[in-house]
């Protein structure tokens, strides 16, 4: 099975891209507000995985992580 090609540069563009259009008439407060949300959201999911993760192990087996 091949893996797929990550063309990071290109995602990078299109998430920061697509923050500018949804931020460009904000306010700092509201920019501020806007990446501590996407922050909680992240940490949130990621212990969500390192838990199942660790489950998993507890269990002899790995779970399969939807991407």
């Amino acid at each position: 099975m091949e893996k797929p090609t990550i063309k990071a540069v290109e995602v990078v563009r299109r998430i920061r891209d697509a923050h500018y259009e949804q931020l460009k008439n904000k306010t700092r407060a509201e920019r501020l507000a806007f990446y501590r949300a996407k922050s909680q959201s992240f940490q949130e999911k990621a212990e969500e995985l390192l838990q199942a993760d660790h489950a998993a192990s507890l269990a002899g087996s790995r779970p399969q992580h939807k991407h």
